[in-house]
C-alpha cells in the first residue's frame, strides 16, 4: 500500500514512523515547505518526496492530510476531486465539523475518514516526529456512518497498528468536547504566557523564578501558532463559549480574593482538585 502524507511535520511524520515496521507500506510525502519535505526525506520520515501534490495523490492508495485545519478545508475538496474509487482520504485535523461540512455533499464522500489523533508535543516539524507518539493514544473518528465500511476498516486496522485505540462520535460532539478539554487549555496557556511577558520584561527574572507549575502551565504556548490560530477560528463558536465559561470562573475566584473569603477560596480550590481523581 502506498500512503501519501500531506504535511510531513510532527503529526503526519509520526504516523509514517509508527507504521514503518510494516514492510508492505510505502510512504510518500508532500509539503508546501520544500525545506520540511527535504528534511523529512533525509530523516527517513518518508520514502519518497513529491514536489507536486496531484502526482502524489495519483501514486497513493491512502492520503493523509496532516496540515492546519483551515488548509485542510481548502485542500480536501481538491484531493477528493482527484481520487479514484479505490482510494481513501483521511484528515488529521483538530476540529471536525467544518471539515466534514466541506465534503458532505461530494459524490465520493464515502471515501473520506474524519480523524483526530489526541496526541502531540509542543514541538513541530519533521524533526519532531517519532514513532511512539501514538502508542496507547486515542484516535477520534467522526461521522463514520458516512464512510464506506470496507475503507473505514482498512484505515482502522492501520491506526491500531500505529498504536491508537479508537473512539467514535459525531463531528459536532467532537468540537464541543475538544473546545473545553483541549482548545481551552491552549487558550489559557497562551494568555498566561502573554500576561507574564507583558508584566515581566526581564527574561532572566522569568527564568530564575519560574517553577515547575509555571513551566507546565505555559508549555502549550510553545506550540505552533499557525496550527492553533487555525483551530481557534475553525471551532470559533465553541472556543468562545469555553472562554466565556472560563472568564466566569475567574471572576468567581477574583470576588473571593477581593473579599478575603478564605473559607470560600479553600472550598473553591478543593472543588477544582476533583480533577485529580479523573486524571490519575
Amino acid at each position: 500500500m502506498n500512503i501519501l502524507i500531506v504535511g510531513v511535520g510532527l503529526i503526519g511524520g509520526s504516523f509514517s514512523l509508527a507504521l514503518q515496521h510494516r514492510k508492505e507500506l510505502h510512504f510518500g510525502g508532500y509539503d508546501q515547505d520544500s525545506e520540511a519535505l527535504a528534511k523529512a526525506s533525509s530523516l527517513g520520515v518518508v520514502d519518497q518526496a513529491f514536489q507536486d501534490m496531484e502526482e502524489g495523490v495519483r501514486w497513493a492508495d491512502l492520503i493523509v492530510l496532516a496540515i492546519p485545519v483551515r488548509a485542510i478545508k481548502r485542500v480536501l475538496p481538491q484531493v477528493m476531486s482527484l481520487v479514484r474509487e479505490d482510494q481513501i482520504v483521511v484528515d488529521f485535523g483538530s476540529t471536525k465539523k467544518t471539515i466534514c461540512d466541506a465534503v458532505d455533499k461530494l459524490p465520493n464522500r464515502s471515501q473520506f475518514v474524519a480523524a483526530h489523533p489526541i496526541a502531540g508535543t509542543e514541538h513541530s516539524g519533521p524533526e519532531a516526529a517519532f514513532g511512539a507518539l501514538y502508542q496507547d493514544k486515542n484516535l477520534i473518528l467522526c461521522d463514520t456512518d458516512r464512510t464506506e465500511n470496507v475503507k473505514l476498516q482498512v484505515f482502522e486496522e492501520l491506526a491500531m497498528a500505529a498504536g491508537f485505540y479508537l473512539t467514535k462520535m459525531s463531528a459536532a460532539e467532537h468540537d464541543q468536547h475538544l473546545a473545553y478539554i483541549s482548545h481551552l487549555s491552549h487558550v489559557t496557556s497562551y494568555v498566561l504566557s502573554n500576561t507574564v511577558l507583558e508584566k515581566e520584561k526581564d527574561g532572566e527574572v522569568i527564568l530564575d523564578l519560574a517553577g515547575s507549575g509555571f513551566e507546565s502551565t505555559v508549555r502549550l504556548a510553545k506550540s505552533s501558532p499557525t496550527m492553533w490560530s487555525s483551530i481557534f477560528l475553525e471551532n470559533k463558536e465553541m472556543v468562545l463559549r469555553g472562554i466565556q465559561a472560563y472568564k466566569q470562573e475567574l471572576e468567581k475566584l477574583e470576588a473571593m480574593i477581593e473579599t478575603d473569603d478564605e473559607t470560600e477560596i479553600a472550598h473553591y480550590l478543593e472543588e477544582g482538585r476533583v480533577i485529580r481523581k479523573i486524571l490519575r
